[in-house]
């Protein structure tokens, strides 16, 4: 069994509803290589799924919903919240996803907010989903450009940027932003230069650490 879950009774920090929610208690060790922006391999693939709850009530998404957010109920009732930044046809799980990266915004989380959005682009995927996928995967991009600050110098954001780019079909930007560009670490440089292949052959897919040419990936 990878993972363990139970059912968890949590407060909403917004609304004060109680809701019971599914949370992951213990995991066994990750097996398998995982894609190159980091995506495990199955079957923890699946732990996705309880990484965020959306309150019954509100409609307050996050991690968990006892955590406090700087939001009001006005917020979650605002056109932005409820359509999901603007990204139409979404629903379920990563439509919750969505909802826990715009939180992370207005508390200006912005770390958090892009790795919210790289989720829910994975659930998507997973629903065949590509054009709202991309579309997340875009706004976890809108959120590293205009919010510098908060990656600056930070190796993994900036090596996660060129597969967000890559696979929301930004191509050019990825030969002309990464190509010869070197990192301290030799896998990471290894993996810029894939990602620039990859872009060179306007190739938009998900790859796995181990199609990388030289890299040992367990």
């Amino acid at each position: 069994m990878p993972f363990c879950t139970e059912e968890k009774e949590v407060v909403c920090s917004i609304c004060g509803v109680r809701s019971t929610h599914t949370v992951i208690t213990s995991s066994d060790p990750q097996k398998g290589v995982p894609d190159i922006d980091l995506r495990p391999a199955a079957p923890h693939r699946g732990y996705i799924n309880y990484w965020v709850m959306k309150c019954p009530e509100c409609g307050y998404c996050n991690a968990s919903l006892d955590m406090p957010a700087d939001i009001d109920k006005e917020y979650l009732n605002s056109e932005e919240y409820k359509t999901c930044g603007g990204i139409g046809g979404v629903s379920g799980k990563a439509s919750y996803m969505i909802k826990k990266a715009l939180v992370c915004l207005k508390g200006h989380c912005y770390k958090e907010a892009v790795q919210s959005y790289l989720y829910s682009a994975w659930m998507l995927d997973d629903d065949n989903s590509e054009p709202q996928a991309k579309a997340c995967r875009k706004a976890a991009v809108a959120v590293m450009d205009s919010h510098p600050a908060a990656f600056k110098n930070d190796a993994n954001f900036k090596l996660l940027k060129a597969d967000l780019l890559r696979r929301s079909g930004d191509f050019e930007r990825v030969m002309r932003e990464y190509e010869g560009t070197a990192f301290n670490s030799q896998l990471m440089t290894a993996i810029a230069f894939f990602e620039v292949n990859l872009a060179a052959q306007q190739d938009s897919a998900a790859h796995r650490a181990d199609e990388i040419p030289g890299v040992s990936a367990k």
